[in-house]
């Protein structure tokens, strides 16, 4: 297992209605693995979701979200993605007005 390290990699916050979104490229021969991500909307979202995703197209979290503000979702078992594979982070954009904020708090590569 690689160190957790915390950057400015893990944190993605885009201008109103627009999705926030955090990619970790493709490691050879290793998964990406994310033990928790933490959220905020500015106002109620239209369409709010939450996504894991890796590059094989496989969905391995997700999450509607209906309410303004923060929210945080800790995995007591860690969320992997395939092997040799992006792993993708996806706030959906908010709606007109509505600005989200994204952080994934741990990554690493197994």
């Amino acid at each position: 297992m690689s160190s957790i390290g915390v950057s400015t990699a893990d944190v993605h916050a885009p201008a109103a209605n627009t999705a926030a979104q955090i990619s970790y490229a493709a490691a050879v021969k290793r998964s990406h693995v994310v033990s928790g991500v933490a959220w905020s909307y500015s106002g109620a979202p239209t369409g709010g979701n939450l996504k894991l995703e890796d590059g094989a197209g496989s969905t391995v979290f997700a999450l509607d979200i209906s309410t303004a503000g923060a929210g945080l979702i800790v995995f007591p078992r860690p969320r992997r993605g395939s092997p040799n594979t992006a792993l993708i982070v996806t706030l959906a954009a908010g709606g007109a007005g509505v600005s989200g904020k994204l952080s994934v708090l741990n990554h690493w590569e197994e």
